[in-house]
């Protein structure tokens, strides 16, 4: 049987977004979750989040996709970096919409979330207690510097690069973040490291990052864009990102790079350890054991610690044999993946049938 769909709009901060509810009948009041992008901030026509809406749905739930920035009436690219505190005021937004909904159960409206927006179903379950329940996809339990490090590493081992390759490029991704930070976070071991590497881009950021800093927020800036512009090309450079990094440092004007370095900072500092720690709802945590851009084993054994001393009793934590980051093993999905979400999501609209799924 086809599912039903419809084009919807929410508002976020006088900003209207365009979505699509997805539902496997058209009975109401029914229960709801939305799905939050990753990174990557797809349309709602991605494939992706339309295959896992056509999929949630099968647990009798409406499953609301919408457009991330530069998409629909999304933030236009260019407007600014964009923090994560936006991205937990977007969500919760999106579940209040869904909660005004006659033909939504109010109580039982939850999110699902995918890398970064496992992040944002953390803050936004901490944040609002009328989220009745999450399920983070390879959502770090770390903050997003400790994961940005490890990923480069993983990424670059698993490219075969050698020692010194991994090294430069470890290197390099911290030196990236201390850059934009009032307290270093890596100030000791980028200095040993860039001592023993030698001469070299990393020994240029280095002395940047670490020396007295220009006056002239544009002098640091332009350094900066030119250091990184040098190593573009490089091999092991390869997962750093540079492009889309270039890309942003290029179309800011020099004036902004202060608060671009600021907002940079609130998405580097955040910390699971505060949102987790306050999540009382269910929470469904599914990891890939093949993951290389979040430590899994810390951030399941994060997950559990920090949802016990919130007096979390209702969580499941889940790693999938062999997959990866985006839960596939190989070209298909994890066998069982979205059986396990639809008989966790069936369990609650079973346990709570009226759509109560308080926050405990």
């Amino acid at each position: 049987m086809n599912n039903y769909t419809e084009e919807v709009k929410f508002v976020v901060n006088d900003k209207e977004l365009d979505g699509i509810l997805t539902r496997a009948s058209l009975e109401s009041p029914c229960p709801a979750l939305v799905l939050l992008h990753g990174s990557d901030r797809s349309g709602k026509d991605s494939p992706y989040y339309a295959e896992h809406a056509e999929e949630l749905a099968r647990a009798g739930f409406a499953v609301l996709r919408y457009d991330g920035p530069g998409w629909g009436g999304g933030l236009a690219q260019g407007q600014g970096f964009e923090t994560l505190e936006y991205r937990s005021e977007e969500a919760i937004a999106a579940v209040r919409y869904l909660q005004s909904r006659p033909d939504i159960q109010a109580n039982a409206v939850g999110l699902w979330g995918i890398s970064q927006g496992g992040w944002i179903c953390q803050m936004a379950a901490a944040a609002c207690d009328r989220v009745a329940f999450i399920i983070p996809v390879s959502g770090p339990g770390v903050t997003p510097a400790e994961q940005e490090v490890y990923r480069v590493e993983m990424e670059s081992r698993a490219a075969g690069f050698d020692e010194d390759e991994i090294a430069k490029a470890t290197l390099m991704r911290r030196l990236m973040i201390d850059i934009v930070m009032v307290e270093p976070l890596y100030r000791q071991v980028n200095q040993s490291e860039s001592q023993r590497l030698g001469v070299g881009a990393w020994s240029e950021l280095t002395a940047l990052t670490y020396g007295v800093r220009p006056f002239d927020p544009a002098v640091e800036l332009g350094r900066a864009v030119q250091i990184l512009n040098s190593i573009k090309d490089e091999r092991w450079a390869q997962f750093l990102h540079l492009d889309e990094v270039l890309a942003m440092l290029s179309s800011l004007p020099p004036q902004a790079w202060e608060m671009a370095k600021a907002q940079m900072r609130a998405v580097m500092g955040v910390n699971p350890s505060d949102f987790l720690t306050k999540v009382r709802c269910p929470v469904l945590a599914i990891f890939g054991e093949k993951d290389t851009s979040i430590p899994v084993d810390e951030s399941v054994r994060l997950y559990e610690q920090y949802l016990r001393q919130a007096g979390n009793a209702a969580f499941t934590l889940k790693v999938f044999p062999g997959a990866s980051h985006t839960l596939r093993v190989g070209d298909q999905y994890a066998d069982g993946y979205f059986d396990l979400m639809v008989s966790w999501l069936g369990s609650l609209n079973e346990q709570y049938p009226l759509g109560i799924v308080p926050q405990r």
